[in-house]
């Protein structure tokens, strides 16, 4: 699982084609970055990126952990209270863990890139 001492920090940039390529900071492994813009091909507006955090948030809510939540492009397992599990639907990526407070700031930020790109 990917985790540090300083909290991780994700960016989002829009590439020539329009998708949303993530960096974060500290790096990360290239694998948890090519999961997270490979989810994030499903979630490809800042509406559906709010209800996918949302849908996230009171899943998390209601189950604690044990749930999943997908795109058309990956899905997500709540795997225990502190984990996430990004999970490889097309070849994309390898099956990869993130600490949960990591990955909901992780989809706070890009809920807020994808706000600014829209306005």
């Amino acid at each position: 699982m990917t985790g540090s001492a300083r909290p991780a920090v994700w960016t989002f940039a829009l590439d020539e084609d329009e998708d949303w390529v993530p960096s974060r900071e500290p790096a990360g492994d290239e694998n948890l970055r090519l999961a997270v813009e490979t989810l994030l091909m499903g979630i490809a507006s800042a509406k559906a990126a709010e209800a996918y955090l949302a849908a996230w948030r009171a899943d998390t809510e209601r189950w604690g952990s044990g749930f999943s939540l997908s795109t058309a492009s990956a899905s997500v397992e709540r795997v225990s209270a502190g984990t996430v599990r990004l999970i490889d639907m097309y070849g994309q990526f390898e099956d990869c863990d993130i600490a949960a407070d990591e990955f909901d700031a992780m989809l706070q930020d890009y809920l807020a890139a994808a706000r600014a790109a829209e306005s």
